[in-house]
């Protein structure tokens, strides 16, 4: 939904309790604490994600900013994980590799906004929420296959552990995620996905709650609006607010969230994971996919779009799109 502010700029609404993310609270933390960026222009971004409302500064210098505003306590909570994570992972060999954004500021909350938020480096290129017709799909299966191998070789980065209930953490807890959206009457999944299909698919996986799984760092959402593409190339992954270590599997989200066929068998060959971490890895996105539907299909969010897109490419590997 569309929310009026006090000064009269417009922004999305999603969630029940969200602090005034104006323009106006906006040039008043820069007045705050960047006073030379807060007069400069500013512009909201309609591809604001679901956890934070996104501005473009342009900077005197030309080294233009995108200021991360956090929707939600727990959002703030990975601004504070990620502005500690990214000058770690600036200085392994991963960034030479891809464009990553840089922390430009740390900010502190105030009276008007209650919550930590970040300036980082604007970082050139065209998400993949609209689609990807003019990019190459097996080089992008390619390319991104790689780069999700090497995301899972970094070490030593300062990034939490996935814990039971997380999306990379123990699959028998994140079954029982899923099982909760489908269920809980105030979701009202049974209007919103295929019940019957997705709890088939998830009763698969439980033949391997009791397996082991390969730990591992892992971005944590690899969904199409994080990765960048300039000239037909993938040029940068954005938003490192989820990373952390858990099951390397879910990394492998793109093959549904990202590629149809075959490019997802050339990703599938570049990234070379054995039957049973693509099961986890489509469990995963199963939650994932679910979740997302069944909380912003009524908020009207185009993330809901993303996600039945997704789940509509695991139905359909799986035999079972209606």
């Amino acid at each position: 939904m569309r929310c009026v502010c006090h000064d009269g700029s417009v922004t999305e609404r999603i969630h029940d309790s969200e602090p005034d993310l104006s323009e106006g609270v906006v040039r008043m933390l820069l007045q705050q604490q960047r006073p030379e960026w807060a007069d400069r222009p500013l512009r909201y971004l309609d591809a604001s994600g679901t956890t934070n409302v996104l501005y473009h500064v342009a900077t005197a210098d030309g080294a233009d900013v995108a200021l991360r505003l956090p929707r939600t306590p727990s959002a703030s909570a990975s601004i504070q994980h990620e502005t500690e994570l990214l000058p770690a992972l600036a200085a392994t060999s991963f960034a030479a590799r891809i464009t990553i954004p840089t922390l430009a500021h740390h900010g502190e909350p105030t009276e008007e906004f209650p919550f930590h938020w970040a300036a980082l480096t604007w970082c050139e290129g065209e998400d993949l929420w609209n689609g990807h017709s003019s990019v190459d799909q097996q080089q992008l299966a390619t390319d991104l296959g790689q780069l999700v191998v090497a995301i899972g070789g970094l070490t030593d980065l300062p990034a939490p552990i996935r814990g039971p209930g997380d999306r990379g953490g123990p699959i028998g807890e994140l079954l029982d995620t899923l099982h909760a959206w489908l269920s809980v009457p105030a979701w009202n999944a049974k209007d919103l996905v295929d019940v019957v299909a997705i709890s088939r698919l998830a009763d698969e996986a439980r033949e391997l709650e009791t397996e082991p799984y390969d730990v591992g760092f892992v971005h944590g959402d690899l969904i199409p609006g994080n990765l960048l593409t300039s000239d037909g190339r993938i040029s940068a992954i954005i938003d490192w607010g989820a990373a952390g270590y858990g099951d390397l599997a879910q990394d492998l989200s793109p093959a549904w969230a990202v590629f149809d066929e075959p490019a997802r068998q050339q990703f599938c060959e570049v990234v070379g994971r054995d039957d049973a971490s693509w099961l986890r890895a489509r469990t995963n996105e199963l939650e994932h996919t679910v979740g997302g539907i069944v909380y912003y299909r009524p908020r009207g969010h185009a993330l809901a779009d993303v996600m039945t897109a997704t789940l509509n490419r695991i139905l359909d590997e799986a035999g079972l799109a209606s």
